[in-house]
C-alpha cells in the first residue's frame, strides 16, 4: 500500500520545483532473452528523461565514512519519471554520469533521493 500522502501532493510538490530541476536522464539495463543460456545476449538500455539536481553530502557523512568521496546526493523528481530508479542504474545530469547505489523516497514519493558514484 502507498503512503496516504502521495499522489496529489505528490504532483503539487512536482509542479513547484519543476522549474528548479535540471533536465537528466536515467538508464536501466534490462537483459535480453537468447536462444542459448549458456551463450547470453549483451543487455539493452533503456532511457528514461527525468528532472534532478545533484547535492554533496554533509561533511558528517563523510568524517564518519558513511558515504565515499566521490559519493554525492542525486534528488529525482518522481512525477518527472516513469519507472522508479533503482541500484544500479545511471543518471546523467550537466554531463556528468552518476550509479545509483541506494534508493530512497520521501513520505508524499515526491522525490527519489539517491546516492550515486562519480
Amino acid at each position: 500500500m502507498g503512503s496516504l500522502l502521495a499522489g496529489s501532493l505528490a504532483k503539487t510538490i512536482g509542479e513547484a520545483f519543476n522549474g528548479l530541476f535540471l533536465p537528466a536522464s536515467l538508464v536501466r539495463d534490462l537483459p535480453q532473452i537468447g536462444e542459448d543460456p549458456a551463450d547470453p545476449l549483451p543487455p539493452t538500455q533503456a532511457s528514461y528523461p527525468c528532472k534532478a539536481i545533484v547535492e554533496g553530502y554533509s561533511d558528517y557523512f563523510k568524517a564518519n565514512n558513511l558515504v565515499n568521496a566521490s559519493d554525492r546526493k542525486v534528488l529525482i523528481l518522481a512525477t518527472s519519471i516513469g519507472v522508479k530508479p533503482a541500484a544500479g542504474d545511471r543518471v546523467t545530469i550537466s554531463g556528468i554520469t552518476f550509479t545509483l547505489q541506494d534508493v530512497s523516497t520521501d513520505p508524499a514519493e515526491a522525490v527519489w533521493t539517491c546516492r550515486g558514484t562519480m
